[in-house]
C-alpha cells in the first residue's frame, strides 16, 4: 500500500517571530500560527520558537520548506553565517532529509546546499510570496506589510520582477522600505509633529513605535500583538497616548484622549504617505505595468496597503482572497504560506 503524502510546513524564519504554514496532501491549509523570537537576544531565543511551533502543531514528521529574514539579526557576524547558524540550530530538531529550503531561481535546496549558496536563501521570502501570487494574478504590485519592514514587489508575465533581490539593492531601488505596522520606532517616520497648532520638535528616543498609532486608531487589535511595547506596558489606549507624549516631552494628562489620537493621525499619514511614494517610485520603474494593476496587500498591516492603494486609485484584493486561500491568517503571513504551497506544488 502506497503511503500517503506527508504534510508540508513553511517556516518564515524572521529575526522578531517565526511564522509556519502548514497544509495537507490535498495543498488544504489546516494551520497558520505566528510566535515571537527576537532572535537578536541569542540562538535559545530559535529553539524555543521551535518548540513552541511543535507543541502546538505536533509537525515534527511533516516535510519542512524553509525560507528566512533572520540572517541579518546581530548575534551573527554576517548573512553567510546568519543563514548557516538558522540551518544549524533547526537541524537539531528537524531531520535534514526531510528539510528543502527556498533559494528562489535554484528552486529547493538541502541544508547543506543551502549554506553554500546563502546569497539565493538570505531574505528571499518575499519572492515566494510574489512568485505565487503572480501564478494567479497576470499582473499587480504584491505589498507585505509586517511587524517590521514593507515589502514592495511588481509582478507580471507569470512572476516575481523586482529591480533588486538582496536587501542593499532593493532598499536602494524602495522595493524594501524598513517601515512597519509595529515595530518602527515614530521617530524614523519623523523629527517633528503638529500639536496645539504647534509644529513640535520630538525626542530621538524609542518612546513610542508604529503600534501605538494603529492602536489609537483602532486598526490593530492590541490582543493580536505579539511584541513588547516602548515601555513594556500594554497596548490600550491610554498606554499608547502616554508613550507618544513622551516623544513631545509631555505627558497624556496634559490633553485629551481625542487630541493624542488626532495626533496617531498625523504619523499614520505620514507613513502611508512615505510607502505610497515608495509605490510610485517603484511602478516608474515598470512600463510594463499598466496604471490599473492592482495592488495585493499581505501582512499584519495590509490595511496600510489599501490605503495607499485607495490614494492612487487602484484595485486591492487580499492576499489570501488572490490565492483563493480561506484560512483566517493567510493574508497575515504570506511567505510561510507561499514556501508551503509552492513546495507543495513543485516537489515530488
Amino acid at each position: 500500500m502506497t503511503a500517503s503524502p506527508p504534510f508540508i510546513s513553511g517556516w518564515d524564519i524572521g529575526g522578531a517571530h517565526i511564522k509556519v504554514a502548514r497544509c495537507n496532501s490535498d495543498g488544504e491549509l489546516i494551520n497558520v500560527v505566528q510566535v515571537a523570537c527576537p532572535l537578536w537576544q541569542g540562538i535559545d531565543k530559535l529553539e524555543q520558537a521551535i518548540e513552541s511551533i511543535f507543541l502546538q502543531l505536533n509537525n515534527q514528521q511533516d516535510r519542512h520548506a524553509i525560507t528566512m529574514t533572520g540572517e541579518l539579526v546581530d548575534i551573527f557576524a554576517n548573512r553567510q553565517q546568519g543563514v548557516a547558524g538558522i540551518l544549524s540550530c533547526l537541524a537539531n530538531y528537524i531531520s535534514t532529509d526531510q528539510t528543502l529550503v527556498y533559494a528562489a531561481k535554484l528552486g529547493w535546496l538541502s541544508p547543506q546546499q543551502a549554506s553554500s549558496q546563502w546569497q539565493y536563501v538570505a531574505s528571499r521570502n518575499w519572492q515566494a510570496s510574489a512568485s505565487l501570487v503572480a501564478q494567479h494574478q497576470p499582473e499587480g504590485l504584491l505589498i507585505d506589510i509586517g511587524s517590521t519592514t514593507c515589502d514592495i514587489i511588481p509582478f507580471y508575465s507569470g512572476d516575481a520582477q523586482p529591480d533588486g533581490v538582496d536587501d542593499f539593492q532593493r532598499q536602494t531601488s524602495r522595493e524594501l522600505l524598513y517601515t512597519g505596522a509595529i515595530r518602527t520606532p515614530l521617530m524614523a517616520i519623523s523629527q517633528s509633529a503638529p500639536f496645539n497648532g504647534v509644529l513640535t520638535s520630538l525626542a530621538a528616543e524609542v518612546f513610542a513605535t508604529t503600534a501605538d498609532i494603529w492602536c489609537l486608531l483602532d486598526l490593530l487589535e492590541p490582543a493580536s500583538i505579539q511584541d513588547a511595547s516602548a515601555d513594556g506596558q500594554p497596548w490600550q489606549n491610554q498606554f499608547c497616548a502616554s508613550r507618544i507624549a513622551r516623544l513631545l516631552g509631555s505627558d497624556f494628562n496634559m490633553a485629551t484622549l481625542d487630541q493624542w489620537k488626532q495626533l496617531a493621525q498625523w504619523f499614520a499619514e505620514q507613513q502611508i504617505h512615505q510607502i505610497t511614494q515608495a509605490i510610485l517610485q517603484v511602478s516608474s520603474s515598470k512600463t510594463e505595468l499598466s496604471i490599473s494593476a492592482p495592488i495585493i496587500g499581505a501582512g499584519i498591516g495590509r490595511f496600510i496597503a489599501k490605503c495607499c492603494a485607495q490614494r492612487l486609485n487602484r484595485p486591492y484584493s487580499d492576499f489570501a482572497e488572490t490565492i483563493a486561500a480561506t484560512h483566517t491568517h493567510t493574508s497575515d503571513h504570506a511567505p510561510a504560506v507561499a514556501v508551503a504551497l509552492l513546495a507543495h506544488r513543485n516537489l515530488p
